[in-house]
């Protein structure tokens, strides 16, 4: 059961934690891997951190909406249209309103909804983007260094942030796991000395 494989986990997870912050330091890089993937092979599948770029990059991008005025005061609330669907352009004026504003050009977008064109400048444009600190239970790849591409200062910057990364997430998953398998009103008196991580914060 899980309860019964805890103090066991919890046991390796803090050497597995030790080891891989300790290699960090070191720079040795390789046992530090190690020691991370030790750490994510001790969670049970359904809690394991995954390794993607395009995962990661899928769950953390920002969406960024225009408001169409014209939908707007048509349905009463705020109508909101993703980037990716607008077309921005830069408008020219004609021939007479060269003459009596000048030649400048301005920067509008065309809703794809009701086809009417705004100008960019007077549109309120939303942002949404996760807030740290998030947990999302997906990390990148981690850096690779490739001779000519990264120089070592900035390849250890690099890698020791996504290092830390990972073991962030690891900490949060155990904490989780903790929290699931530990029964109310069990007996936790072996387990004093266990490290709660971040379900003690």
């Amino acid at each position: 059961m899980p309860q019964a494989r805890l103090p066991d986990i919890n046991t390796a997870f803090i050497k597995y934690r030790n080891e891989a912050i300790g290699a960090m330091k070191r720079k040795d890089y390789d046992n530090m891997h190690g020691a991370l993937n030790g750490l994510n092979g001790l969670l049970p599948e359904q809690y394991r951190v995954i390794i993607s770029s395009a995962k990661y990059e899928e769950l953390t991008k920002e969406d960024i909406t225009y408001e169409c005025k014209t939908c707007t005061a048509q349905k009463g609330e705020p109508v909101e249209i993703y980037k990716e669907q607008v077309q921005v352009f830069d408008l020219y004026p004609d021939r007479m309103q060269r003459l009596l504003f000048g030649g400048q050009s301005e920067t509008v977008w065309k809703c794809p909804k009701c086809d009417s064109t705004h100008r960019l400048q007077d549109t309120v444009i939303n942002i949404t983007k996760l807030q740290d600190p998030y947990f999302i239970k997906v990390v990148p790849d981690p850096p690779n260094k490739k001779t000519g591409l990264m120089d070592k200062l900035r390849f250890d910057i690099e890698v020791k942030k996504w290092a830390w990364q990972m073991l962030n997430e690891l900490e949060h998953q155990m904490a989780k796991f903790r929290d699931d398998n530990w029964m109310r009103g069990e007996d936790l008196g072996d387990m004093e000395d266990i490290d709660g991580g971040e379900e003690n914060e």
